[in-house]
């Protein structure tokens, strides 16, 4: 049952199970949507996401339907330059079930405490913003996790052997995160391949998204990657590597997005 698919009108019914914080093993499947906000939306739209929107996101986690769920805002690009305003990830333990039913959905919002129909909370959904898309992806790698009030550099990445993209990054850039998470200096490092819809001629295949604990740590993230290159990888060439997995695996687009919210078990 996911909440971005009750929230942003999706019709996908997949597995979606992405760690978060390290909570569970990689290679599992998340969901992601990308909306716009409609015009003159935008503060009723921040009030949704920290009110009926975290009310349900929690109160699923807590449930154990869904294992967590977070929120983005984006940061760069902005305006009608953005793809997505917000991007919605939900995670689940393992396969998901069913898409709801309304009827399914009203009872999830009264066990909420939120005082809507389903009816009436999917008018509002609409009302506020617009689904730009929907996709299945899966995660191949995961180095550390994500907390409220990090950025989120999302690239989305083209090639033409998805193992052989994989298997280099696995090789060059995991321990890089891990050495740069050790130092402070990145909260989490994941590398995702998208499994639905499927997608050819220039359109992502394999994403990876690198996470900051400050604005900082993001716009500094040069030295402190080449520092800690030096540390993992100090008999390799950093420009000729970089090279070589260009070839294997090209970044087409950067987006930065604001973790605006992390829904995990209420402890």
């Amino acid at each position: 049952m996911s909440i971005s698919r009750i929230l942003l009108g999706a019709a996908i019914a997949a597995a979606i199970s992405i760690p978060l914080a390290a909570q569970q093993a990689p290679t599992s499947y998340h969901e992601v949507a990308c909306v716009k906000v409609n015009p003159g939306k935008s503060a009723e739209m921040e009030k949704w996401i920290a009110g009926a929107d975290r009310k349900l996101a929690q109160s699923l986690v807590d449930s154990g339907a869904v294992a967590g769920t977070i929120a983005l805002r984006i940061q760069l690009p902005q305006g009608s330059a953005s793809e997505c305003d917000y991007a919605f990830l939900t995670f689940f333990k393992g396969l998901p079930p069913t898409p709801w039913t309304p009827e399914e959905l009203s009872k999830d919002l009264q066990k909420a405490g939120i005082p809507m129909t389903a009816g009436e909370f999917l008018a509002k959904r609409s009302e506020l913003a617009t689904l730009v898309y929907d996709n299945i992806t899966q995660t191949q790698t995961l180095v550390g996790g994500p907390k409220k009030g990090d950025y989120l550099a999302f690239n989305s990445m083209n090639t033409t052997d998805v193992g052989a993209c994989l298997a280099s990054e696995q090789k060059v850039w995991k321990p890089l995160a891990e050495e740069m998470v050790k130092a402070g200096n990145s909260d989490g490092w994941v590398v995702d391949v998208q499994e639905f819809p499927r997608v050819t001629n220039g359109k992502m295949t394999v994403s990876t998204v690198d996470l900051f604990p400050s604005w900082n740590a993001f716009v500094n993230v040069y030295p402190s990657m080449m520092d800690a290159w030096k540390k993992v990888h100090p008999d390799m060439d950093f420009n000729t590597t970089m090279e070589q997995m260009g070839k294997l695996c090209s970044i087409e687009n950067t987006v930065l997005y604001k973790v605006v919210d992390v829904t995990v078990p209420a402890k």
